[in-house]
């Protein structure tokens, strides 16, 4: 990756506010986001809020590695792989997730990465995949599972965009939720 094209905020230069923002994920994305008038804390307050909606950590890691790997997002991968792996996600299903290795899926996830897929790539599912996926997942787990591949497609073109390196230490997620308080 090249030098920012911007200048991300150094710690010692933030006010008590950015602070307090920082602090629940101290990373590079949030220096970024923080250059914006006040979208940082809404950002990440969402990443939050969508772990506590209608999709367990598996199903979210299955979206999550597939968006990234259509959007080339190392940030994605590298904060997100770990994660699948967590969720009980194998190394082997991980591949054939961002291969898009359909015949080695059972059903569900087929149905899950193809809308996705088309989420990202034609900017909308289509009516039939919409309907295979509404086999598995209610309208509820659909709308989150939309929700979270269009807040990963964001967080990685904003990320690109701004050329932001990625950080030399793996930040937590344990804290974001709390910017929904």
């Amino acid at each position: 990756m090249n030098k920012p094209r911007v200048d991300l905020i150094p710690v010692e230069n933030m006010s008590d506010k950015q602070k307090h923002v920082y602090e629940k994920f101290p990373s590079n994305l949030t220096r970024a986001l923080l250059l914006t008038k006040c979208s940082a804390g809404p950002h990440l307050a969402l990443g939050g809020a969508i772990t506590q909606g209608y999709l367990n950590d598996f199903e979210r890691e299955i979206i999550v590695m597939r968006v990234a790997k259509l959007v080339d997002s190392e940030f994605e991968r590298l904060i997100h792989y770990p994660l699948a792996i967590k969720a009980g996600l194998s190394e082997k299903e991980i591949d054939d997730i961002e291969r898009a290795n359909y015949q080695d899926m059972p059903p569900k996830r087929q149905a899950m990465v193809r809308y996705i897929s088309e989420c990202i790539l034609e900017g909308k599912a289509s009516a039939s995949s919409f309907r295979q996926l509404n086999e598995f997942y209610t309208q509820g787990e659909i709308a989150d599972a939309t929700h979270l591949a269009g807040h990963c497609w964001m967080t990685a073109m904003y990320l690109s965009s701004l050329d932001i390196p990625l950080d030399e230490n793996l930040a937590s997620w344990s804290r974001l939720t709390e910017l929904n308080e």
